[in-house]
C-alpha cells in the first residue's frame, strides 16, 4: 500500500497551491471564520433587506415597462383575472348549496330519528303505568324545597337602623 502512495505524484503547481492554501488558513483560520459568521449576520439583518428591494423595483419596473408597450396585455390579464374571480365565486356558491343541502339533509335524518324514537317511548308508555316516572324520585322530594335540610336557614343581616333608629 506504501507504494502506491508514493507512485502518484501531482504537478509541483497545485501542490504548492494547495500548501500556500493551507498555510492562509493556519494562519489566519480563526479571522477567516469570525469575519464569515458577521458577513453572513450583517447579511442576514442589513442586506438581505436592501437587496430583496431592490429586487422588488426591478421586478416593478419590468411588469410596468412589459405592459406600457403592450396595453392590450394589460386589457387581456385583468379580464383573466376577472374571469377567475367569477369562476372561484361560482364555485364558492355550488359548494355552500351542496353544504347546505348536506345539512339540511343530516338535520331531517336527525328529526326523523328523533321522532320515531319519541313515538316509540310515547306508544310504550301510554299502555304501561307511571311506575318508571316515580322511581327518579324520592318519596317525599319537592324541588322547591331546596336541598332538603333545614339547617340551611340563615336569618336576614341586621342594618345599621335596624332597632328603630335611623329616623
Amino acid at each position: 500500500m506504501g507504494d502506491m502512495e508514493e507512485d502518484i505524484q501531482y504537478p509541483s503547481h497545485f501542490s504548492s497551491t494547495i500548501a500556500s492554501v493551507v498555510g492562509i488558513f493556519e494562519d489566519y483560520g480563526w479571522y477567516i471564520l469570525i469575519s464569515g459568521v458577521i458577513m453572513a449576520y450583517l447579511y442576514q439583518r442589513y442586506l438581505r433587506t436592501i437587496v430583496d428591494h431592490y429586487k422588488t423595483k426591478r421586478d416593478e419596473a419590468e411588469y410596468a415597462a412589459k405592459y406600457h408597450k403592450n396595453p392590450d396585455l394589460v386589457t387581456a390579464r385583468l379580464t383573466a383575472q376577472e374571469q377567475r374571480t367569477l369562476q372561484l365565486q361560482e364555485k364558492y356558491r355550488r359548494d355552500a348549496e351542496e353544504h347546505k343541502r348536506k345539512t339540511e339533509e343530516k338535520e331531517a335524518k336527525k328529526r326523523e330519528a328523533l321522532l320515531n324514537k319519541y313515538s316509540e317511548d310515547r306508544g310504550h308508555k301510554l299502555g304501561a303505568s307511571n311506575n318508571d316516572e316515580n322511581k327518579s324520585f324520592k318519596p317525599d322530594y319537592n324541588p322547591l324545597m331546596g336541598g332538603g335540610s333545614s339547617s340551611n336557614y340563615r336569618p336576614p343581616r341586621r342594618s345599621a337602623c335596624g332597632r328603630g333608629g335611623c329616623g
